[in-house]
Protein backbone atom coordinates (compact mmCIF):
# COMPACT_ATOMS: atom_id res chain seq x y z
CA UNK A 1 0.00 0.00 0.00
CA UNK A 2 1.23 3.46 -1.16
CA UNK A 3 0.95 6.63 0.50
CA UNK A 4 1.04 9.89 -1.52
CA UNK A 5 3.22 11.34 1.77
CA UNK A 6 5.67 8.68 1.42
CA UNK A 7 8.87 10.15 0.61
CA UNK A 8 9.86 8.62 -2.06
CA UNK A 9 6.75 9.05 -3.99
CA UNK A 10 7.09 13.21 -3.08
CA UNK A 11 10.64 13.48 -4.74
CA UNK A 12 9.78 11.09 -7.99
CA UNK A 13 6.59 13.98 -8.51
CA UNK A 14 8.05 16.42 -10.95
CA UNK A 15 6.70 19.62 -9.59
CA UNK A 16 8.24 18.53 -5.79
CA UNK A 17 11.68 17.78 -8.19
CA UNK A 18 11.33 21.14 -9.93
CA UNK A 19 10.81 23.00 -6.65
CA UNK A 20 13.58 20.46 -4.59
CA UNK A 21 15.96 21.42 -7.82
CA UNK A 22 15.70 25.65 -7.81
CA UNK A 23 15.98 25.52 -3.98
CA UNK A 24 19.08 23.35 -4.05
CA UNK A 25 20.34 26.04 -6.59
CA UNK A 26 19.45 29.49 -4.86
CA UNK A 27 20.56 27.85 -1.55
CA UNK A 28 24.13 26.60 -3.21
CA UNK A 29 24.27 29.77 -5.36
CA UNK A 30 24.11 31.86 -1.67
CA UNK A 31 26.36 29.42 0.02
CA UNK A 32 29.52 29.65 -2.70
CA UNK A 33 28.66 33.62 -3.38
CA UNK A 34 28.90 34.32 0.91
CA UNK A 35 32.12 31.87 0.60
CA UNK A 36 33.80 34.10 -2.27
CA UNK A 37 32.97 37.40 -0.40
CA UNK A 38 34.18 36.13 2.76
CA UNK A 39 37.65 34.89 1.03
CA UNK A 40 38.06 37.79 -1.31
CA UNK A 41 37.04 40.81 1.08
CA UNK A 42 38.45 39.54 4.04
CA UNK A 43 37.22 41.11 7.61
CA UNK A 44 36.85 44.64 6.59
CA UNK A 45 37.04 44.63 2.71
CA UNK A 46 35.27 47.04 0.78
CA UNK A 47 35.46 47.36 -3.03
CA UNK A 48 33.12 50.36 -4.28
CA UNK A 49 31.35 48.99 -7.80
CA UNK A 50 29.27 52.42 -8.56
CA UNK A 51 27.90 55.65 -6.40
CA UNK A 52 24.70 53.10 -5.18
CA UNK A 53 26.67 49.86 -5.18
CA UNK A 54 29.67 48.27 -2.91
CA UNK A 55 30.59 44.84 -2.23
CA UNK A 56 31.41 45.06 1.82
CA UNK A 57 31.23 42.02 4.43
CA UNK A 58 29.19 42.91 7.41
CA UNK A 59 28.10 40.11 9.46
CA UNK A 60 24.30 39.74 10.82
CA UNK A 61 23.35 38.16 14.14
CA UNK A 62 20.00 38.86 14.70
CA UNK A 63 16.91 37.64 12.33
CA UNK A 64 15.92 39.36 9.00
CA UNK A 65 17.03 42.60 8.55
CA UNK A 66 19.47 42.28 11.30
CA UNK A 67 16.90 42.57 14.10
CA UNK A 68 17.45 40.70 17.93
CA UNK A 69 14.67 39.02 19.60
CA UNK A 70 16.81 38.69 22.49
CA UNK A 71 18.37 36.15 23.90
CA UNK A 72 16.88 32.99 21.72
CA UNK A 73 17.29 35.06 18.46
CA UNK A 74 19.10 31.85 16.91
CA UNK A 75 17.12 29.65 17.87
CA UNK A 76 14.13 31.01 17.15
CA UNK A 77 15.14 31.74 13.75
CA UNK A 78 16.12 27.81 13.24
CA UNK A 79 12.54 26.67 14.44
CA UNK A 80 10.80 29.75 12.36
CA UNK A 81 12.64 28.72 9.44
CA UNK A 82 11.80 25.09 9.32
CA UNK A 83 8.86 25.71 10.23
CA UNK A 84 8.42 27.78 7.26
CA UNK A 85 9.84 25.63 5.06
CA UNK A 86 7.81 22.63 5.98
CA UNK A 87 4.74 24.38 5.26
CA UNK A 88 5.90 26.12 1.64
CA UNK A 89 6.98 22.15 0.99
CA UNK A 90 3.43 21.11 2.10
CA UNK A 91 1.77 23.65 -0.07
CA UNK A 92 3.91 23.82 -3.51
CA UNK A 93 2.16 20.92 -4.81
CA UNK A 94 -1.32 22.09 -4.79
CA UNK A 95 -0.50 25.97 -5.51
CA UNK A 96 1.39 24.58 -9.19
CA UNK A 97 -2.03 22.57 -9.43
CA UNK A 98 -3.87 25.91 -9.42
CA UNK A 99 -1.14 27.96 -10.86
CA UNK A 100 2.02 26.22 -12.58
CA UNK A 101 4.11 29.89 -11.77
CA UNK A 102 3.94 28.87 -8.16
CA UNK A 103 7.06 26.71 -7.90
CA UNK A 104 9.60 29.04 -8.92
CA UNK A 105 8.81 31.24 -5.80
CA UNK A 106 8.56 28.60 -3.74
CA UNK A 107 11.19 27.38 -4.64
CA UNK A 108 13.37 30.80 -4.04
CA UNK A 109 11.93 31.66 -0.79
CA UNK A 110 12.62 28.28 0.19
CA UNK A 111 16.10 28.23 -1.30
CA UNK A 112 17.08 31.46 0.41
CA UNK A 113 15.96 30.41 3.62
CA UNK A 114 17.90 27.85 3.52
CA UNK A 115 21.00 29.63 3.02
CA UNK A 116 20.56 31.68 5.31
CA UNK A 117 19.43 28.70 8.33
CA UNK A 118 22.91 27.15 6.83
CA UNK A 119 25.06 30.23 6.93
CA UNK A 120 23.86 30.80 10.83
CA UNK A 121 24.06 27.31 11.88
CA UNK A 122 28.01 27.39 10.34
CA UNK A 123 29.35 30.18 11.57
CA UNK A 124 29.59 32.09 14.83
CA UNK A 125 29.64 35.28 13.33
CA UNK A 126 26.48 35.04 11.98
CA UNK A 127 25.13 35.76 8.08
CA UNK A 128 27.31 37.23 5.88
CA UNK A 129 25.95 39.86 3.90
CA UNK A 130 28.54 41.81 1.68
CA UNK A 131 25.98 43.01 -1.53
CA UNK A 132 25.64 46.96 -0.48
CA UNK A 133 22.91 49.01 -1.78
CA UNK A 134 23.25 53.03 -1.18
CA UNK A 135 19.01 53.84 -0.46
CA UNK A 136 20.08 57.15 0.55
CA UNK A 137 22.55 59.52 1.81
CA UNK A 138 22.50 57.79 4.84
CA UNK A 139 20.99 54.68 4.09
CA UNK A 140 22.75 51.54 3.04
CA UNK A 141 21.42 47.99 3.11
CA UNK A 142 23.68 45.01 3.18
CA UNK A 143 22.08 42.09 2.00
CA UNK A 144 22.96 38.35 -0.08
CA UNK A 145 21.97 35.95 -2.29
CA UNK A 146 19.77 34.31 -0.26
CA UNK A 147 18.06 37.45 0.54
CA UNK A 148 17.48 38.27 -3.12
CA UNK A 149 15.94 34.98 -3.60
CA UNK A 150 13.53 35.54 -0.95
CA UNK A 151 12.87 38.84 -2.06
CA UNK A 152 12.21 37.85 -5.98
CA UNK A 153 10.43 34.84 -5.00
CA UNK A 154 7.98 37.10 -2.57
CA UNK A 155 7.16 39.27 -5.61
CA UNK A 156 7.27 36.67 -8.01
CA UNK A 157 4.50 35.30 -5.50
CA UNK A 158 2.09 38.04 -6.26
CA UNK A 159 0.37 37.31 -9.42
CA UNK A 160 0.01 33.63 -8.12
CA UNK A 161 -1.54 35.33 -5.15
CA UNK A 162 -3.96 37.13 -7.44
CA UNK A 163 -5.11 34.08 -9.54
CA UNK A 164 -5.68 32.21 -5.60
CA UNK A 165 -7.71 35.38 -4.89
CA UNK A 166 -9.47 35.61 -8.01
CA UNK A 167 -10.63 31.72 -8.11
CA UNK A 168 -11.64 31.77 -4.25
CA UNK A 169 -13.78 34.60 -5.66
CA UNK A 170 -15.11 32.69 -8.45
CA UNK A 171 -15.84 29.62 -6.24
CA UNK A 172 -17.64 31.72 -3.86
CA UNK A 173 -19.80 33.18 -6.33
CA UNK A 174 -20.46 30.14 -8.25
CA UNK A 175 -21.79 28.50 -4.51
CA UNK A 176 -23.94 31.93 -3.73
CA UNK A 177 -25.50 31.32 -7.09
CA UNK A 178 -26.33 27.36 -6.25
CA UNK A 179 -27.48 28.39 -2.95
CA UNK A 180 -29.67 31.05 -4.06
CA UNK A 181 -31.00 28.97 -6.75
CA UNK A 182 -32.12 26.37 -4.53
Amino acid sequence: MRSDSSISHRVTDPVIRRYLGIAFLACLADLCTKEAAVRSLGEYGFVSLTDRFALMLVWNTGSAGGISIGPFTTELNVIITLLAMGLVLSVVRPMAAVDPRATLPLALVSGGAAGNLLSMLWGPPGVADFIGIRLTKDTTIVANVADFALWTGALLLAPVAMTLVRLVREERAQAALVSSAG
